[in-house]
């Protein structure tokens, strides 16, 4: 996994491997490395690492899996949920076509997907000055991770996108490489940016899930009985995970806070602006991503 142990999404892998191991009496022990260290703190290495069988288990954002699998992308489209109430029905339930849309594309990646979870909505920090509108941020230059929708949104709305793996950003945002970043309050506090950032606008323009995935090799090798014992408690650690994040919400808001960083709430006209500025990325992603599976996670194209 890419964060640590203090970020709400190790809750699931840390629950995953109690429970995985609970419930087949010791058969299966599972070793849990954070900050990436399998891949010398490269996501992108430790993603590919998961398809080729090197890792047995890994848990990463889902916007990486944009690079492999375009339509992932989807559920990265900036301002296409408005609520946590639209995640739960289009993506975290199982039974939704979004879920199993998600389950059937990296299964032809080779991997088995154990269950999704979330980091929250994705909230904007920088250390210039406060952003309200879109013209505030032309110019400024943000980390974004390496997913090309979201870098196209920002070019979209007139700032510079600069992709680097979430080891790299403290340093670039200490040194003034990038003016700021653009993380939910959880990844900010655990990557300690509050630290070397001045600003933080809550415009919720991009929802963050995880997904926990076997290699094709470990799911392959587990009779069915334990695959059965994977997949429930895979779900279960997501589950949990999912309920732990949002109760800490708050605690990570009042930590950021606390260290003198200007919170900025938007309005909803005011995060309107922000959408219409990112109009063209949807026309852009129409053909990539497909009608059909905006569709199915909630957005129908006039």
């Amino acid at each position: 996994m890419s964060g640590n142990e203090t970020s709400p999404t190790y809750i699931a892998l840390s629950e995953f491997k109690r429970l995985v191991e609970e419930r087949t009496d010791g058969r299966y022990v599972i070793e849990i490395y954070t900050n990436d260290q399998l891949s010398s703190g490269d996501q992108m290495k430790a993603v590919e690492m998961g398809m080729n069988n090197t890792i047995d288990i890994e848990m990463h954002a889902g916007s990486l899996w944009g690079t492999y699998v375009p339509q992932m992308q989807v559920v990265s489209t900036p301002f296409l949920f408005s609520s946590y109430e639209d995640a739960d029905k289009l993506v975290l339930d199982p039974e939704s076509e979004g879920y199993q849309l998600i389950e059937g594309w990296l299964a032809e990646k080779g991997v088995h997907t154990l269950g999704i979870l979330e980091q929250g909505f994705r909230q904007l920090s920088n250390s210039k000055k406060e952003v309200v509108t879109p013209e505030d941020i032309k110019g400024m230059k943000f980390r974004v991770p390496q997913t090309a929708i979201l870098i196209d949104a920002f070019d979209a709305m007139g700032a510079s996108a600069s992709p680097m793996s979430f080891s790299e950003v403290y340093t670039a945002l200490q040194q003034g490489t990038i003016d700021g970043q653009e993380n939910p309050l959880s990844a900010m506090v655990t990557g300690k940016f509050e630290e070397v950032q001045k600003y933080v606008t809550m415009w919720n323009y991009s929802y963050d899930i995880f997904v926990l995935n076997a290699s094709g090799k470990v799911w392959d090798s587990l009779s069915d009985e334990d695959k059965a014992i994977f997949d429930e408690c895979g779900k279960e650690a997501c589950a949990a995970e999912v309920v732990a994040s949002r109760e800490a919400d708050d605690g990570f808001r009042k930590t950021v806070e606390d260290a003198g960083v200007q919170i900025t709430d938007l309005t909803a006209e005011q995060q309107a602006a922000f959408k219409e500025a990112c109009a063209p990325v949807y026309e852009k992603y129409k053909d990539v991503i497909g009608e059909d599976v905006y569709a199915a996670f909630g957005y129908e194209f006039s």
